[in-house]
């Protein structure tokens, strides 16, 4: 059972990011406070805990995974007032920080954040800057987070701060001088909060307070809700919540701007080959999605999908892809890999005006009037072909046990190998056989791309050239020393390929 779980998690991003396809979407990164000692109180102070988890918990539900920063990296410490098992009982309510912190997964990237200066912000879709009673201390008058925040707050994509987080918008500037937030509505910890706080303890908490020292700077459209109600504001790309019951607020409204941002980045149609699903894509999926909206296709028969395979033909294929792609708002770039080249082929045939350009990844390249078997036929590399077997009623083919590894992932790691023998599943037989109709005019107008596979033992390295040859539209080739599966065996590399085809 441990092993099969150990390959459940590689393959599939569901159990691999364990939250509802999280990391689909792309990446989230959280900023929070190091660890600091008040000078008003004298307490150890930090990051609260509901200024990051309620937030975490909303991005992942919505597909997105969530790296953490902080300035100095390494581990953050969590102000005991937030703390649900502190013996204040003040934070006794929040479940959700509860089940956080009593995942061993989920504590171990608090005590392992990232470093903000060894931070690409271009991996990233949002940024949002968790409160706290430490980033009165840490982050406010502190060029680097300010200089990192306007940075990626001037990329247009949406940048967030919430709670005393907020305090880094009382000195942040643009380059043209001007206050980040002059003239924007934004909000943070209220005063009537902080009074509340300060009678709670018997002692003034903050060395200063938000609202009073934001009502003072020029234009100021600072605004607050009830008082420790769910709060949280949204001007152009800067969103910000009030404090800690509205890190799920803020998050929300990241999650929607992120929803309409969608247009502003390139779309990526992904169809699986044969004897696969669209867990396939599993190990490039999400490092795609950082800088791209990701779609993968499972075809009718495949994988979890009930459909009877003597029920499918080529047109259920293409109508598969193509209402994914019609689902896009604008084009799409659609990459076929293995069989699914036909299908891709055929799907360009017919919507080449949703098509941006279509790349082939170690996959049939049919012309008009031919078929996958045409093409199969004419390969002598291959180690799959001679060994399909048929169902009685030669309605789907699966390849002999023995062959698959050999023919499909050689060079896969072994609890790869393993994988794709126990989950082999038959393959529809129609669609093998059945001719795609492709014009100059339609087809032929598309922009087509090709990535090989040298070592290929399922579809030969000579038979890709040749279709590629016989095509004669192919704008450009690669080359991977892999196996049928490059975006298993190397999928840096691939995305590296993949992205760079414009």
């Amino acid at each position: 059972m441990k092993n099969l779980l150990l390959i459940l998690c590689l393959l599939n991003p569901l159990f691999n990011l364990a939250q509802h396809n999280a990391g689909n979407n792309g990446k989230v990164l959280m900023i929070a406070s190091n660890k600091s000692q008040s000078q008003q109180t004298g307490w150890p102070i930090g990051v609260w805990y509901a200024e990051l988890t309620h937030p975490y918990w909303a991005f992942s539900e919505a597909g997105y995974s969530v790296d953490i920063a902080s300035l100095e990296g390494g581990e953050l410490y969590f102000d005991s007032f937030s703390d649900p098992e502190d013996a204040s009982k003040y934070a006794a309510f929040d479940y959700v920080s509860l089940g956080f912190k009593k995942d061993p997964a989920k504590m171990a990237l608090t005590k392992n954040t990232l470093k903000l200066s060894q931070v690409n912000p271009a991996d990233y879709k949002a940024i949002f800057v968790c409160g706290g009673q430490g980033p009165m201390y840490t982050l406010y008058k502190n060029p680097e987070i300010e200089k990192f925040f306007v940075d990626f707050y001037l990329t247009g994509k949406p940048t967030a701060a919430i709670c005393h987080g907020t305090a880094i918008l009382l000195n942040t500037k643009l380059p043209t001088g001007k206050f980040l937030v002059e003239g924007k509505k934004w909000t943070g910890f209220a005063s009537a909060e902080e009074q509340y706080a300060d009678n709670y303890v018997g002692m003034k908490i903050q060395p200063f307070r938000i609202e009073d020292e934001a009502r003072k700077m020029p234009n100021s459209k600072f605004v607050v809700g009830a008082p420790f109600s769910a709060f949280a504001v949204q001007d152009g790309n800067l969103i910000t919540g009030q404090q800690q019951n509205s890190g799920a607020a803020a998050a929300e409204l990241v999650i929607k701007e992120l929803e309409k941002q969608k247009k502003n980045y390139p779309t990526y149609v992904l169809v699986h080959g044969a004897w696969a699903d669209e867990s396939a894509w599993g190990f490039v999926r999400n490092s795609l999605a950082q800088k791209a909206n990701v779609v993968v296709v499972n075809l009718p028969a495949h994988g979890i999908d009930l459909t009877p395979a003597n029920a499918v033909m080529l047109k259920d294929y293409v109508k598969t892809v193509t209402d994914a792609v019609n689902a896009q708002p604008g084009k799409v770039t659609l990459v076929g890999h293995s069989m699914a080249g036909v299908v891709v082929s055929q799907v360009a045939e017919n919507i080449p005006t949703k098509i941006n350009k279509v790349v082939y990844v170690s996959a049939y390249l049919p012309r008009n009037g031919e078929d996958l078997l045409m093409l199969a036929n004419q390969d002598k590399q291959s180690k799959a072909g001679a060994a399909l077997e048929f169902t009685a009623d030669y309605s789907a083919a699966s390849i002999k046990k023995e062959v698959i590894v050999p023919a499909v992932c050689a060079d896969c790691p072994d609890f790869m190998k393993d994988a794709l023998v126990k989950y082999h599943k038959a393959e529809p037989a129609k669609p093998l056989s059945e001719k795609v109709v492709l014009t100059a005019a339609k087809f032929g107008s598309v922009p087509k791309y090709y990535i090989h596979t040298t070592n290929d033992a399922a579809v030969g390295y000579d038979l890709q050239k040749m279709m590629v040859k016989n095509n004669g539209t192919i704008k450009q080739t690669f080359e991977m020393e892999t196996s049928h599966l490059p975006f298993v065996v190397q999928p840096a590399k691939f995305v590296e390929i993949l992205t760079s085809i414009k």
